[in-house]
């Protein structure tokens, strides 16, 4: 085993991979989560779905008392919408490396955003760039930061992407690519390697969005009816 998850944030790193100018227009939907467990609070990262449901890490709502999300460019920015409900993917095992479908979603009070437009679902392409928005702590302040990685293999159902400098509240952040037709949301991040001397690698986990996963997630859409604010 190449080594264990610890459920941090992401990794930060700026690429040339990405040609042409960044477009935050590509990234409106995705959204900071502020979270308050038994044990106390902690911050991740998740995209709109639909108006009123937050796709993310399962660990990141396991526990979960209350969850508020934003859209704004920091974690702290208004309008944030309260959670009133929230829905584990049937596979997730915990903190299993490999083996666990880290898949949960929330479902908010109200719509976060007048309009919008989902990015399309596809499969991850081992050629191509990932670029993720996290919204993990970095110079004191949780702030939408985009983030490259590149892809490094798999471990188990994950796949393994090659970057640097993790920081705490990434988890959950969208992970997408960029293939002929535009881009693309490929899955969401999980997690850090931990190496055989217990320190973190520069190797991070992204629970990719694969057919059945998806399938997951439309169809609880379709079926959840949560209870009202």
């Amino acid at each position: 085993m190449k080594g264990l998850l610890l459920f941090l944030g992401a990794f930060f790193a700026m690429s040339t991979a990405h040609a042409g100018p960044l477009n935050w227009n590509d990234f409106s939907h995705t959204v900071g989560i502020s979270i308050t467990k038994q044990g106390g609070s902690t911050t991740c990262s998740g995209i709109l779905v639909a108006p009123k449901v937050v796709l993310t890490a399962a660990h990141c709502i396991e526990g979960l008392k209350e969850a508020w999300v934003t859209t704004g460019r920091k974690i702290t920015d208004r309008p944030r919408v309260r959670s009133v409900d929230t829905r584990t993917h049937p596979g997730y095992r915990g903190n299993l490396p490999g083996g666990s479908v880290d898949l949960g979603l929330i479902f908010l009070a109200r719509p976060l955003l007048e309009r919008l437009v989902p990015t399309p679902v596809m499969e991850v392409q081992e050629a191509l760039t990932f670029e993720r928005i996290g919204f993990g702590g970095r110079d004191g302040q949780n702030v939408r930061t985009w983030i490259v990685s590149f892809y490094d293999g798999r471990f188990g159902d994950y796949v393994r992407a090659r970057d640097e400098l993790g920081v705490l509240g990434d988890s959950g952040g969208p992970v997408f690519q960029r293939g002929p037709t535009g881009l693309g949301l490929v899955g969401v991040h999980t997690g850090r390697e931990i190496g055989p001397s217990g320190a973190l690698t520069n190797v991070s986990f992204i629970q990719p969005l694969a057919a059945k996963e998806w399938a997951w997630v439309t169809e609880t859409l379709r079926t959840t009816r949560p209870p009202q604010s």
